[in-house]
């Protein structure tokens, strides 16, 4: 890969994470409780339709989540940069691995047409 390619694809891997993190980090801090961080991972909020229909409820998990794929997609565009691609690849891992075990305990849990709280 030439220098020019590499500084375009680490100028948008970086836009792309940066964009991710924010409200990953926001949701974050403004978690007061344990309880609330088991909710937000454990999918008691409302789900992604049922939150556009009534949209008071379920923005911070739908925020996180999509800050978590933004993150994603940056960390991947990140492993062609020989200078990030150590770090990068155990990110892209441990973010894989958080998708995975969130779809899983979503699979395992089904809280169809349950409202939360």
């Amino acid at each position: 890969m030439n220098r020019r390619a590499a500084i375009a694809l680490a100028t948008v891997a970086t836009l792309l994470t940066l964009v991710g993190l924010l409200p990953v980090v926001r949701i974050l801090a403004n978690l007061t409780t344990v309880d609330q961080l088991r909710h937000l991972l454990g999918y008691d909020y409302m789900s992604f339709a049922d939150s556009l229909a009534d949209r008071d409820f379920g923005d911070a998990a739908n925020d996180f989540y999509i800050g978590i794929a933004l993150m994603l997609v940056g960390g991947t565009l990140f492993i062609p940069v020989e200078r990030t691609r150590p770090i990068a690849r155990i990110v892209v891992a441990a973010l894989f691995a958080l998708l995975a075990f969130s779809l899983v305990y979503a699979c395992m849990h089904p809280r169809i047409g349950i409202r939360p709280f």
